[in-house]
């Protein structure tokens, strides 16, 4: 037999891989707003004790999907409209810092970068005559993330990945219909691109703030309308 040792999974990858599965969950909405997290269920369901579940329960509450409560533990962070409108704005901050870091540096965006933005500009126009809307979310998120990372601002890129999950999840449990993909698509990711290209940083900070405003627009006229989230069509493109 082979004398190589088999290495046990620690507490820390155990709690990752907790985390990672429990978010999914959350995302997808298999978990819903005020669903309880019994850690004995939870440990029964991915076989790992009940420490490395504490701990990423504890990580997803610092991430603002889980909700810690006395005599309760751990509950599914319900969706409100104000969480909402607050991750879109820091997202539209995040994105500014981004674009102005990109700009006082002659090098960034890499050519390597450039051809990513490129390939996600050319997809969006695709996708957007798609009927299935999820392939055009992912694309447009993945995307502004291209952005944030190449501007090599670390924390701007952690901060705007923690929003992101937030963001998957509302797109996957709201309401919210979006008709206007192929004009988002020419304006807010091809327009953006041209921005960048052109180094015109007034004209791409202007497209990047008017999407989220636009966003947060739409949000709110479907609040107004009241139109309940889970009830409504789960169609969206701008996020």
């Amino acid at each position: 037999m082979s004398s190589a040792k088999l290495v046990p999974i620690n507490n820390i990858a155990s709690s990752e891989h907790a985390a990672d599965q429990i978010r999914t969950a959350i995302i997808q909405g298999v978990f819903k707003p005020g669903d309880r997290l019994i850690e004995k269920n939870l440990t029964d369901q991915l076989n790992i004790s009940r420490h490395p579940i504490r701990e990423a329960l504890r990580r997803l509450s610092q991430e603002g999907l889980v909700d810690m409560r006395p005599n309760r533990g751990a509950v599914v962070a319900k969706l409100d409209p104000a969480s909402i409108l607050e991750v879109y704005a820091i997202r539209s901050a995040l994105g500014e810092l981004a674009l102005k870091a990109l700009q006082s540096h002659a090098d960034l965006p890499s050519p390597e970068v450039m051809k990513v933005l490129e390939k996600k500009a050319t997809a969006a126009v695709r996708l957007a005559g798609q009927d299935n809307q999820q392939a055009t979310i992912l694309n447009d998120l993945e995307f502004q993330e291209t952005i944030i990372v190449a501007s090599g601002l670390e924390r701007c890129a952690r901060y705007f990945a923690e929003t992101t999950v937030e963001v998957q999840r509302f797109n996957n449990l709201s309401g919210i219909v979006y008709t206007e993909r192929a004009s988002d698509a020419q304006t807010y990711v091809v327009g953006l691109l041209d921005a960048i290209k052109a180094r015109d940083i007034e004209r791409a900070l202007s497209i990047w703030k008017d999407k989220f405003a636009k966003a947060v627009t739409r949000y709110l006229a479907q609040l107004e309308q009241g139109k309940p989230a889970a009830k409504a069509s789960k169609k969206s493109s701008i996020c």
